[in-house]
């Protein structure tokens, strides 16, 4: 049966649903999350989201899409900016820590923080679905960090420098959700400054570098 648009469809209906899917699973998480609290903060009813996602597990994956793929372009650029600008050389390891870093600190301080909150709840979570979406999305981008990563460390397995590059990421992404506004933890200093993104960016890159470069063991 062919699927008819509800009768209050409006241009903007199916960015609306995203935004509000996005916010409420930040806020409350994947399975916390109902399509009820999405309805109400969208300001749509049911049929608007049976007729754009047709399901919860679909609206989820739309969610993710819309929110990674900045952040996979600017990973990439940044990158291949990297590996540019040192040619014919490899680049130093720092370098490459702020290819990580820079990108998701500089997303994540802004519009994009609901994004980096839902893949900590996915790091730290056990929906299959979430996992597997992140996955697929991340994989190309994540494959070339490492592949990268492994000719500068040549003395590390594949194994054991995914893992590191994974923890790396990992590390940034619990700074980001830390330094969120309703975060006790959102200050710079004891006299509770303003957040300087900058400031974060070189600590987190100078942390990530010393964990990349350990010695095996």
């Amino acid at each position: 049966m062919k699927r008819v648009a509800p009768a209050a469809s409006e241009p903007d209906t199916r960015e609306r649903i995203l935004a509000a899917a996005l916010t409420v699973f930040a806020e409350r998480g994947f399975e916390a999350g109902t399509v009820r609290d999405i309805t109400e903060a969208a300001r749509v009813n049911t049929a608007a989201i049976n007729y754009y996602f047709r399901s919860k597990d679909e609206l989820i994956r739309q969610v993710f899409e819309a929110g990674l793929k900045p952040i996979i372009r600017a990973r990439s650029g940044a990158l291949e900016a990297c590996i540019r600008q040192s040619a014919p050389a490899l680049p130093k390891i720092s370098a490459v820590a702020e290819a990580l870093v820079r990108p998701l600190v500089e997303l994540g301080a802004g519009e994009y923080r609901d994004v980096m909150t839902i893949l900590m709840q996915v790091r730290t979570g056990q929906l299959p679905l979430t996992k597997r979406i992140v996955e697929e999305q991340f994989g190309p981008v994540h494959e070339r960090f490492v592949d990268l990563l492994q000719k500068l460390l040549p003395d590390l397995s594949r194994t054991e420098i995914a893992l590191r590059y994974d923890c790396a990421r990992g590390a940034v992404l619990q700074t980001l959700v830390h330094l969120a506004p309703a975060s006790a933890l959102a200050v710079a200093e004891t006299d509770r400054e303003r957040v300087d993104h900058e400031k974060t960016v070189r600590r987190l890159v100078r942390f990530v570098s010393a964990g990349l470069e350990a010695p095996p063991g």
